[in-house]
């Protein structure tokens, strides 16, 4: 497709808050949890995904996704515990959720399930 071009390194993201929790929620197609790492902060969250599907011999006609990593870095509008943050990948969406808190502190690595 000449003239077309999709860079989409860094996802789209809702940012939503209910029942004490910050949810964040990234759709990542392609994805699997085993090639995404998720890093959360009091304040900050970065999540770092390979997407690993095969797409170099395909002849497109409309591509709005691609392979390839993608990255999101994403100052968070309110505090959180990253201790009991915890991310899950379905279908394509990541979602990661922490505690709001104001004596949240350190980094966590949540494993992805």
């Amino acid at each position: 497709m000449e003239g077309v071009s999709v860079e989409a390194t860094a996802p789209p993201a809702n940012v939503y808050e209910g029942s004490g929790q910050l949810s964040v929620a990234v759709p990542i197609p392609g994805a699997h949890a085993a090639h995404t790492e998720v890093i959360v902060t009091p304040d900050r969250l970065r999540v770092t995904a390979e997407n690993k599907y095969p797409q170099d011999e395909q002849h497109y006609h409309r591509r709005d996704w691609t392979v390839g990593t993608w990255r999101l870095d994403l100052e968070l509008p309110r505090r959180v515990d990253p201790q009991r943050a915890k991310a899950t990948l379905h279908y394509g969406v990541l979602v990661v959720m922490a505690p709001v808190s104001e004596q949240g502190s350190g980094e966590s690595r949540p494993t992805v399930s």
